[in-house]
């Protein structure tokens, strides 16, 4: 899952680890949180993002999850966009999906990497859990790629970007 609006996504800045949610971005997670009932979720996973927090704790609340049962997973953070945080968005969507790491940005292979690490951390949670992962646009797709077991970023298809709140399931 994506987090909920940030503050950030609403003024079209390119956030950092402290933008939170919109009342837009609450109303999304509680919205979503309605949605995934179904699946039964026991443990979120979150990045240590503050949007992506906020959007856990709001599901948790709704879902009567206990705060325990959150986990961040520092590895699940956004990419790295460097000097570009906090900055207005300049280029069109999928250039920060597939920049190869110019201007100080974590290089696509690295990124690949830690996702891949991130997918075994998950992994190993929903052995006894029925798990949310709750993260980002950029890293997600990466996750996701990780997940279908693709081998290098080179194997990618066309970056899509989840909208806030969105979410896809996946089989581990």
């Amino acid at each position: 899952m994506r987090h909920g609006q940030s503050q950030a996504n609403a003024t079209g800045v390119i956030a950092d680890a402290h933008s939170p949610l919109t009342e837009e971005g609450i109303k999304q997670a509680q919205k979503t949180a309605n949605e995934v009932k179904q699946f039964k979720i026991t443990l979120i996973a979150c990045s240590p993002y503050l949007r992506a927090q906020q959007t856990a704790e709001t599901i948790a609340g709704e879902l009567g999850i206990d705060i325990a049962h959150i986990k961040i997973i520092d590895s699940l953070q956004e990419r790295n966009l460097g000097v570009l945080e906090n900055n207005p968005r300049e280029h069109e969507g999928t250039w920060y999906f597939t920049d190869e790491g110019s201007e100080g940005i974590e290089p696509r292979t690295k990124l690949f990497e830690r996702m891949k690490g991130c997918l075994a951390e998950i992994k190993q949670l929903s052995e006894n859990d029925a798990v949310l992962v709750v993260g980002h646009a950029i890293s997600g797709f990466y996750l996701l790629q990780a997940a279908a077991k693709k081998n290098s970023v080179d194997g990618f298809g066309s970056p899509s970007q989840m909208s806030n709140a969105d979410y896809t399931v996946v089989e581990l």
